[in-house]
């Protein structure tokens, strides 16, 4: 190691740069690197945030700080939003997964660089990764996945075949508002008008092809690393939190790749774990473990990351819950593999006649219930939606009471779940269209229960999701169904609990049929969950020592509050889920509305507000979207409204149907 890999570089920012692409679009570029002249590894990082407008500050956290240790980070505009040209009316096109593809070679390429590169990002800036990375480009040396999808059917658009509800309350609405505004006048000068009205002309709202493309095909695949990691020949660090959106996709991953790897799952939901309100805690400082990836893999620094455990779990314990947690009580867990080298897979059969779970196949039985369509109201909001950190799941009883629950006695030592759950049953339903949940509770002696794990599919795509299939009424089905992964120990005097229901209308759009639904168990139907234990004594790896948030502990009272209520309508028994957010300029809200009398009756009406970047003028954009289902169809429209000093500039709607397809 040399003088200079250890110091600390004052940063230079350069904003505005324009990049051409081999069509002749023109990428919107912020390098943040070292003031020094010198030549030093180089660190992507792109999405269509608007993150790059002139007035925002650096961000991601680790932007600034990697420049500071030696590294030109590179950032820039997906095309066709921010401050790019050219129009968009996709996420993630062929288009901008080659421009990805192209900028890692045109950093390699510049002579500031050594010619290795890697790249960080989350959520968008994740998932792109993966795509830039299985077209194996040569210069690409390593990557940081930060909450990034495998499957972009079922991961983020349709959870177990059904639509997934913020796709149509949050990022529609939001996507549009940004991706119909003007570029920032400070970044593109002269070409302001010109780059506009390009994609005023040009764009189309991105919810419209997640709308119309309701079951897996081409499509999805060609957004989606899952089936093809064999491609990804680059080092990756897997970072992700069990709030968030997809620590099961991240160690998913990491069972599948054959390239180094390196995964950390802690308890944080959508943030950067380093920042204030990275809840919930403990919260840890991973711009040092980015730095350390990347002296490793583009520095050549023998520092000792690939000599520690490959995995990194916090196993969470039990804690009342709440929609706000700051600190989660737990430990850290060091293996080799995922699931844990030292673990077994144990089966906990659904017993009806003791509503309770049995080590083997009980008598014949069977449970049914009616099809409820608003459970989930305690379910929170997978990654915690838009109202990050206010999004955690509640007491289940609320939902435990429309659900079929299996629990065992009080436990007599601590039960360590450390896996990912999979559920096998065999189901009937009196209608042609159901949906079945699962869920992995703990449940503590004053009844009080904590959910764990969960997941959810249609009987419909019992085959695939690819080929939707109508039920028989009456006639049963083997279904499996995929839960997330967990780390958590059930502590000894508390129950284990497994509740299967037909909803979970937070995160999972309901099924339209009114239904009684049921669960056959027994030898011929040995309906179960298979968990993933592991003994206690066995052995274990110190974990790292990881450095802590460089922000104190945020009091529940300094926490920025969202707007997210559910109100029962008792008279029309219709339930409305509220979101709210404001920030960064923009004003967001929708509402949700679930009719359990007609299951089919269910919309989301969503508006976003959004003022634009400009020194001289007001200029609003008001962004609508409605989405609703009938028993025969679902409909979606969407309205786009340009307002200039108040006169209206741009006005064009959008208005698709599509068959309800089985679901």
């Amino acid at each position: 190691m040399t003088a200079r890999d250890t110091e600390k570089h004052d940063i230079r920012i350069i904003k505005g740069l324009r990049i051409r692409m081999r069509d002749g679009v023109e990428l919107n570029v912020r390098i943040t690197r070292p003031a020094t002249p010198g030549r030093y590894p180089a660190v992507l990082e792109y999405n269509p945030y608007r993150r790059l407008d002139h007035a925002q500050a650096s961000f991601p956290p680790a932007v600034p700080y990697l420049a500071e240790h030696g590294y030109v980070v590179v950032q820039f505009d997906v095309r066709g939003t921010g401050s790019s040209t050219g129009t968009s009316t996709d996420a993630y096109s062929d288009d901008e997964q080659q421009d990805g593809y192209d900028m890692v070679e045109w950093a390699a390429r510049q002579d500031w660089c050594t010619g290795a590169v890697g790249m960080i990002g989350k959520s968008y800036g994740a998932t792109v990764q993966w795509q830039v990375a299985g077209k194996a480009p040569p210069h690409l040396k390593a990557i940081i996945v930060r909450s990034g999808s495998n499957d972009m059917y079922e991961d983020t658009a349709y959870p177990g075949g059904c639509r997934r509800p913020w796709r149509f309350e949050f990022f529609a609405p939001n996507m549009n508002a940004y991706n119909f505004a003007p570029p920032d006048p400070m970044l593109t000068g002269a070409d302001w008008s010109r780059v506009w009205q390009q994609r005023l002309d040009g764009s189309q709202p991105w919810s419209l092809n997640i709308f119309r493309h309701d079951t897996d095909s081409g499509y999805w695949r060609g957004k989606s690393i899952k089936g093809n990691f064999q491609d990804v020949g680059c080092a990756v660090y897997l970072i992700e939190g069990w709030a968030d959106w997809y620590a099961y996709a991240e160690l998913d991953a990491f069972r599948e790749l054959n390239a180094p790897k390196k995964v950390v799952i802690g308890p944080w939901g959508h943030y950067y774990p380093e920042e204030k309100f990275a809840l919930p805690g403990p919260r840890i400082d991973t711009r040092i473990e980015y730095l350390r990836w990347f002296d490793h893999w583009l520095k050549g620094i023998a520092n000792g990351i690939m000599d520690e455990p490959p995995v990194t779990v916090f196993v969470r314990q039990w804690q009342q819950p709440s929609l706000l947690t700051l600190n989660e009580p737990g430990h850290w867990h060091s293996d080799t593999n995922w699931p844990p080298a030292a673990s077994r897979t144990v089966g906990y059969y659904l017993d009806p006649a003791s509503a309770g779970l049995a080590a083997q196949a009980p008598e014949d039985g069977a449970v049914s219930y009616d099809y409820r369509p608003t459970v989930g109201m305690a379910s929170g909001r997978v990654g915690l939606g838009s109202t990050s950190p206010w999004g955690m799941p509640t007491d289940q009883r609320i939902d435990d009471a429309y659900a079929a629950c299996f629990t065992t006695p009080p436990l007599d030592a601590p039960l360590a779940l450390l896996g990912q759950p999979q559920a096998v049953l065999f189901v009937s339903s009196s209608a042609e269209v159901a949906y079945f949940n699962v869920r992995v509770c703990d449940v503590a002696p004053d009844g009080t229960s904590r959910l764990l794990s969960q997941g959810g599919r249609l009987a419909t795509h019992r085959a695939g999701h690819d080929r939707p299939e109508p039920l028989a009424p009456g006639e049963i089905y083997e279904l499996r169904v995929t839960l997330r992964d967990l780390a958590y120990e059930i502590a000894p005097g508390h129950r284990l609990r497994i509740a299967v229901s037909s909803a979970d209308f937070q995160n999972a759009w309901p099924t339209g049929m009114p239904a009684r639904n049921t669960i056959h168990c027994g030898a011929a139907h040995p309906s179960r969950v298979e968990l993933t234990l592991l003994p206690a004594g066995g052995p274990r790896q110190d974990p790292p020592s990881f450095a802590p948030s460089p922000h104190p502990l945020p009091a529940a009272s300094e926490v920025p509050k969202a707007t997210y209520t559910l109100t029962h309508d008792l008279a029309a028994d219709t339930v409305v889920c509220t979101l709210g957010a404001t920030g960064d300029g923009t004003v967001r809200r929708s509402d949700y509305t679930v009719s359990n009398r007609d299951p089919a009756r269910a919309s989301i009406v969503a508006e976003v507000r959004y003022r634009a970047p400009h020194p001289n003028m007001a200029i609003d954009i008001e962004s609508n979207c409605q989405t609703t289902s009938t028993r025969s169809e679902f409909t979606h429209a969407a309205q786009v409204t340009i307002r200039i000093e108040g006169k209206v500039h741009f006005q064009k709607s959008w208005a698709e149907s599509v068959p309800r397809n089985h679901a």
